[in-house]
C-alpha cells in the first residue's frame, strides 16, 4: 500500500476512534504517532516515546486494533516502533512564551455554568471512566436512566468539571431548549436564607424547581443544616416526580455525611452513585498534557512526567503545579531535571503551610501601602477595589476560607461579591503577567515570612 493511501486510512481511523474514546484523550497520546506500513497483516506504527508506546500497548491496543480491521480487513496485529529523532533536548529550548492570548469564559447568569467545562476537555482515564460514562448517560437519557446520578469523591478530583459539562452537554444537545440550574449547596443554603429573610420564597422555589435539570455540586455542605435539608427533601419530590434530571456531587459517599436525614440519603442512593478516585500516572500526564497545550506553556514532555510523577494527590494541585513550574521557567534556558525538581520541592513547601486571615491581611496592606482597615470597611475608592479584590482571592486561595466566611472577615460581605472578586482575579491572572507577578510575590510574603 502507497503511504499516501495509508496516511488517508489513518485519518479515518482517527476519525472513527473519536467516536469511541474522548478527544483530549485521543489528541494527548495519537498526536505524534505516524503509520509506517503495513506488511504480511502488521500494521507498523511509529510513537515519538517509550510512555506513549506503553500507554498505547496496554491501554489503546484492542480498539486501535479492532477499529484498523473496520477499514483494513487483512491486519491481524499493530506493531508500535519508537522514533528515535524524537528525543527532547535541553539545548534547544530557550524560551517559554505565555504570549498567546488565552480565553475567558463567563458564568451564564441564567444556569450558572461555566462554558469552559465539557466532555471534550475532561480527560478520562482508570479512576474516573465509569463516572464519566455515567454523566454521558444522563445526557443521553435525561431524567429517565441515572436519576439521580450521585458522583462522590475527595478534593481537586475533578466532580466540579464533570458536573458542569453535563449541563453544558445538555445546552448543546438540546439546543437550550431546557432549563438547567447549576449550583453550589454553600449557594443554595445562602439563596435560602436569604429568601426566607427576605420573604421571597416563592421565586427561590420557581427557580429551583421550575427546571428541567437541578446540578447542586457538594451536597456534604448540607450537614446538619435542617432547613436546607427539608427544602432540597421537597425540591427533589417535585423535580423527581415530573421526570426532571438531577445530579449531584459529595465529597463522599451518601451514607457517610454527617447529620444528614435518612429520607435524603434514600434519595441520593436511590438512583446511580459513582466515585472518582485519584488519577494515575498516566491519566495525570494526559491532563498536564492537555493543560500545557491549552494555556500555551510549551513546557517540554520530560519536565510534565516529573510533575506527574511527584504530584499524585488531585488535579487542582496538579494543576498548580504545572502553573508554578510554568511561571518560573518563563526565561530560563538550558531547562533540566534538577530545575524542575526544585521547584516542585519550594511549590510542595508551600502547599502544607497555615496561614492566618490576620497575616494575609495586614501583608497585602503593607504591599498596596494601604491600611488595613481601608481593605476591610466598605471602601469604594478606586485605590482601594483591585487589592481588596486580590485580598479575597488570597484568603480564599491560600486559607482555603469559605465565601462566607470571607465576607464575614470583610465586613460581613455578601458571598457573592466575594465570589465575584475571586473569579474575576482567577480570569485576570491567566492574561495578565504582572497582576500574576503580584499575587507570587504576595504568596511568597505570606508563606515565607
Amino acid at each position: 500500500m502507497e503511504n499516501k493511501d495509508l496516511q488517508t486510512i489513518w485519518q479515518k481511523i482517527l476519525e472513527e476512534l473519536e467516536k469511541k474514546v474522548p478527544k483530549p484523550t485521543l489528541k494527548t497520546w495519537f498526536n505524534n504517532v505516524i503509520p509506517i506500513q503495513i506488511y504480511n497483516g502488521i500494521l507498523k506504527i511509529e510513537v515519538p516515546n517509550k510512555l506513549v508506546k506503553d500507554w498505547l500497548e496496554s491501554k489503546f491496543h484492542v480498539i486501535l486494533l479492532k477499529t484498523a480491521k473496520e477499514f483494513i480487513q487483512e491486519i491481524k496485529n499493530i506493531e508500535y516502533t519508537l522514533n528515535t529523532q524524537t528525543k527532547t533536548s535541553t539545548k534547544r529550548i530557550s524560551k517559554y512564551s505565555f504570549q498567546q492570548k488565552i480565553t475567558i469564559f463567563e458564568v451564564h447568569p441564567s444556569t450558572n455554568l461555566n462554558p469552559r467545562y465539557r466532555f471534550e476537555n475532561f480527560v478520562v482515564g482508570s479512576n474516573n471512566e465509569l463516572a464519566f460514562a455515567a454523566a454521558q448517560g444522563v445526557v443521553s437519557h435525561l431524567g429517565i436512566k441515572f436519576n439521580p446520578l450521585f458522583i462522590y469523591g475527595g478534593v481537586g478530583l475533578g466532580k466540579t468539571h464533570l458536573l458542569q459539562a453535563i449541563g453544558n452537554e445538555i445546552l448543546r444537545k438540546y439546543n437550550n431548549t431546557k432549563k438547567v440550574r447549576y449550583a453550589t449547596t454553600e449557594q443554595f443554603t445562602n439563596e435560602l436564607i436569604n429568601a426566607l429573610k427576605n420573604q421571597t420564597i416563592d421565586e427561590f422555589r420557581q427557580k429551583f424547581r421550575e427546571i428541567d435539570v437541578l446540578i447542586l455540586d457538594d451536597v456534604h455542605f448540607l450537614s446538619g443544616k435542617n432547613k436546607s435539608q427539608e427544602e432540597l427533601f421537597h425540591t427533589f419530590n417535585e423535580l423527581y416526580n415530573s421526570s426532571k434530571q438531577i445530579v449531584f456531587s459529595s465529597d463522599r459517599a451518601p451514607r457517610m455525611i454527617p447529620d444528614i436525614e435518612e429520607r435524603l440519603q434514600s434519595r441520593f442512593e436511590g438512583g446511580l452513585v459513582v466515585d472518582i478516585t485519584p488519577p494515575d500516572f498516566e491519566t495525570r500526564l494526559a491532563i498536564l498534557r492537555l493543560k500545557n497545550q491549552e494555556k500555551n506553556y510549551f513546557l517540554p514532555d520530560f519536565s510534565l512526567e516529573i510533575i506527574a510523577e511527584k504530584i499524585t494527590k488531585n488535579i487542582r494541585e496538579l494543576e498548580g503545579a504545572l502553573n508554578y513550574v510554568a511561571f518560573r521557567v518563563k526565561n530560563v534556558t538550558n531547562l533540566n531535571k534538577e530545575k524542575i525538581e526544585n521547584l516542585l520541592k519550594d511549590y510542595l513547601k508551600q502547599s502544607f503551610k497555615k496561614v492566618s486571615p490576620k497575616k494575609i491581611i495586614k501583608i497585602v496592606a503593607e504591599f498596596y501601602n494601604l491600611k488595613e482597615e481601608d481593605l476591610i470597611k466598605k471602601i469604594r475608592r478606586k485605590e482601594i477595589i483591585k487589592p481588596r479584590q486580590v485580598l479575597m482571592y488570597l484568603l480564599r486561595e491560600v486559607s482555603k476560607l469559605s465565601y462566607n466566611t470571607i465576607g464575614e472577615l470583610l465586613n460581613n460581605r455578601d458571598h457573592t461579591t466575594v465570589l465575584y472578586s475571586y473569579e474575576k482575579i482567577e480570569k485576570e491572572i491567566q492574561q495578565n503577567f504582572e497582576l500574576y507577578q503580584e499575587i507570587e510575590i504576595l504568596k511568597d510574603k505570606i508563606l515565607n515570612t
